[in-house]
């Protein structure tokens, strides 16, 4: 993953501890969705990895291919946590009017292409459209039913993650759970965050007035 935007994920994350901004227009919230995003993945992927291979980690990520192994189990993992976060945040400012609702959606779909086509690492040189698509159709179904628990969100990214992470086979069993328990946990406080952070009202009306997505 772009270094960069990991550290400005985490670099966020510690000023916000101290001094939270308020989330009240367009460009904030995809500053707080992309960093945000990218701040679970790195976690997620990190956090697991460092477990599986405890004192060995420093020393593999000296191995070119675990380096690029983690690299692109970072980079997929926040297409995922990008996918969720767009999910929990379209949860929380749903409004009740149809016409705004609608069109708040649409924005936040809008946003999730908008910021993967900003990080095109190597090993996707032929673009997000497969992930684009697959999030639009799921982000179709969730804008039409109940928000889902954070905890539920990230069931699937938390399967990526244990699929792609530079692990022997052997070494992950049973290991779903740890991944999931410990990316809901994460999920669950950034839905606290959003609800603490967000200025639904002045955030509806920002969305509501950008020109519709082509």
């Amino acid at each position: 993953m772009d270094q960069g935007l990991a550290e400005r994920g985490l670099l966020q994350r510690s000023i916000e501890f101290f001094f939270p901004p308020k989330v009240a227009d367009a460009a904030a919230l995809r500053r707080f969705i992309a960093g945000e995003a990218a701040y679970l993945a790195q976690k997620s992927v990190i956090g697991y990895c460092r477990v599986k291979t405890l004192l060995a980690f420093e020393k593999l990520m000296k191995e070119k291919i675990f380096a690029e192994l983690i690299e692109i189990c970072r980079w997929e993992a926040f297409s995922m946590t990008l996918a969720d976060t767009l999910i929990v945040a379209e949860g929380c400012l749903r409004p009740a009017d149809p016409a705004a609702r609608q069109a708040v959606a649409a924005h936040l779909a809008q946003l999730y292409g908008d910021i993967l086509h900003e990080h095109v690492p190597g090993h996707r040189a032929e673009g997000w459209a497969d992930r684009i698509e697959a999030f639009q159709a799921r982000f179709t179904l969730s804008c039409q039913v109940e928000p889902q628990p954070p905890e539920q969100v990230i069931q699937s990214t938390a399967a990526l993650i244990l699929e792609l992470a530079p692990i022997h086979t052997k070494l992950k069993r049973n290991d779903l759970e740890v991944i999931a328990g410990d990316l809901g946990f994460n999920m669950v406080a950034l839905r606290t965050s959003m609800g603490k952070r967000f200025r639904p009202d002045d955030l509806v009306a920002a969305l509501t007035r950008l020109p519709a997505a082509a």
